[in-house]
């Protein structure tokens, strides 16, 4: 008998979270389970690139919060065997509500960030680490995304470590060769200068007024450099000000999500991430996978194993300054370990088997 899995995530709109389990959902093994997946929103950039066996469910709600009742009508309705949620808020709920759900199904959550560090940007931290420390009790199985990660919840959620997998992301070199490849360099109008690419949500966790601030003192040594910050969020126009400010306007350019990253980063000089902290920056490992050479600001997380496992630790710096060493291209031994580590094959046994143990 084939196991049901039901995956559930509030979107597929472009982020780490969504990519990750975009990739799972192509390349579980269909001669063994059966895959549906419930979403709140039904529009999202990865949607359209599912298999078509895939039973997709829409709960049409705006709000994570309103989305439980719709969630215990399907999983009775089509009484799956584990429940596979990410992102830390959509796992709180599905634990919350557990009781009302069929025995036999189990639920397995996968955390996409370093819980004590998001806390402390959310509203009302110390009712947040009630949550985790009760609610994620109830789950069967942790996936944390790094070895920093598991710690964490094992050190300040009192989580045991019988609870916890560690597992990476999995990472689709052969389709990230193969899209970066599938336009020319968006830097033609800028061939001639360096361009540093910045990608991700434009939020505060993504320390990008630091990284302006710096680019803005780089600027003035390298007048024809050229900041591209890829990705959509809450801190744009703010951002967009800074930048105004500061008369950076015609060396920072803000080109919103783009479809396609891989082009940007093979194109690029320059990779940054220059984040407060992380779970395990999917971004970074893509641009390693493109040979672009990258330049990391420490903070909490996975991060660090990122580039310690791919020798690039002289590349991960107290505080981000554009010198002239971080950009050499000396990325393919990098490559070479992405494909050992992080590998899609590698990574979706992993979740495989660990979803065989309660089937």
């Amino acid at each position: 008998m084939k196991v049901k899995i039901l995956f559930i995530i509030p979107s597929l709109k472009g982020g780490g979270s969504e990519r990750v389990i975009s990739t799972l959902l192509k390349h579980f093994n269909r001669d063994h389970f059966v895959l549906h997946l419930g979403l709140n929103s039904s529009q999202g950039t990865y949607v359209s690139e599912l298999p078509p066996d895939i039973v997709i469910h829409h709960f049409d709600v705006l709000r994570v919060r309103s989305v439980w009742l719709p969630i215990i009508k399907l999983v009775w309705k089509i009484k799956p065997h584990v429940i596979l949620s990410t992102l830390g808020h959509l796992n709180i709920l599905l634990l919350s509500i557990k009781w009302l759900m069929p025995k036999r199904t189990k639920i397995i959550v996968r955390e996409s960030n370093t819980v004590s560090e998001e806390i402390k940007h959310r509203g009302s931290p110390k009712m947040w680490q009630f949550l985790y420390r009760f609610l994620y009790k109830k789950a069967n199985k942790i996936i944390c995304q790094s070895n920093v990660m598991k710690q964490d919840l094992i050190d300040n959620f009192h989580i045991p470590s019988d609870k916890t997998a560690q597992i990476y992301n999995p990472v689709d070199v052969e389709l990230i060769e193969k899209r970066s490849k599938e336009s020319q360099s968006p830097f033609v109008t800028a061939e001639n200068g360096v361009n540093i690419v910045a990608i991700g949500r434009l939020a505060e966790q993504k320390g990008l007024f630091s990284l302006i601030k710096s680019f803005s003192l780089f600027v003035k040594r390298k007048p024809d450099a050229k900041l591209w910050i890829l990705g959509e969020g809450e801190l744009e126009m703010e951002l967009k000000s800074l930048v105004s400010n500061l008369q950076l306007s015609p060396s920072i350019h803000f080109v919103g999500f783009q479809q396609n990253p891989y082009v940007w980063l093979k194109h690029a000089d320059l990779f940054v991430l220059s984040s407060k902290y992380e779970g395990l920056p999917n971004v970074l490992l893509e641009a390693i996978a493109c040979e672009c050479p990258v330049l990391v600001s420490e903070h909490p997380g996975g991060t660090k194993e990122i580039m310690m496992m791919t020798h690039q630790d002289h590349r991960y710096v107290q505080k981000v300054k554009f010198d002239r060493i971080f950009f050499e291209r000396d990325m393919a031994v990098g490559k070479e370990l992405i494909i050992e580590n992080f590998a899609v094959e590698k990574i979706v046994a992993q979740y495989e088997s660990i979803i065989d143990s309660f089937s």
